[in-house]
């Protein structure tokens, strides 16, 4: 039998379909990707160790649509700025994907340039190099959060339930992908000048 033109399954298609998986809802496990591909799932390994690497190729699928270059000259606030707003969007747009994504060890090209680049902004900045690491994963941490709150209802909170202070806060209070905005830019800003008031209390 003549062999097909095109490749049926590869690292990239494999990935693809994986996100698909987990963006339906259903658990990411190797029997129904495998049946979601028309494949065996011995076939699976020729491409992938398991379940950690279909993980792994979900994220090299993702990582190249978001995690560009950041512009040469900026400062080391709005290449953090830069560089956590697009790790945002990518796990906002895919949150079902990140709860999977956490779970693998990173060590990705694409991915460890964003990890490289976080590191040389805060030193640039002036932050003590043996606070460099968890600054980098309090970031990471936040980022997570804020991206995983897209999963949250359109208002957390009941009103109706609220005490008066509270119950008039939430009535001029955005819901939705409006408010999931306003709390990562809000967020972010508070974690960038904490990170601006640890440099100026370590000189």
């Amino acid at each position: 039998m003549a062999r097909p033109k095109t490749a049926r399954l590869s690292r990239e298609i494999i990935g693809r379909a994986a996100i698909e998986l987990a963006e339906s809802g259903r658990e990411l496990q190797l029997v129904p990707l495998a049946k979601r591909l028309g494949v065996s799932v011995s076939s699976l390994y020729h491409h992938v160790d398991g379940r950690d690497g279909v993980i792994r190729a979900m994220r090299e699928v993702l990582v190249p649509r978001y995690l560009v270059d950041v512009p040469e000259g900026s400062g080391w606030e709005q290449r953090i700025r830069l560089e956590v707003e697009r790790t945002w969007r990518m796990y906002a747009d895919h949150p079902r994907v990140l709860q999977y994504m956490v779970t693998s060890v990173i060590d990705e090209p694409d991915v460890m340039r964003f990890y490289n680049a976080l590191a040389d902004a805060l030193a640039e900045a002036g932050l003590p190099a043996g606070e460099l690491l968890t600054t980098i994963e309090v970031i990471d941490a936040f980022t997570f959060g804020a991206a995983l709150d897209t999963l949250s209802p359109d208002s957390i909170l009941d009103a109706a339930s609220a005490g008066e202070v509270l119950s008039g806060l939430l009535a001029n209070h955005p819901a939705g992908a409006e408010r999931n905005r306003r709390l990562f830019d809000r967020g972010l800003d508070l974690l960038l000048a904490g990170i601006a008031a640890r440099v100026g209390a370590s000189r």
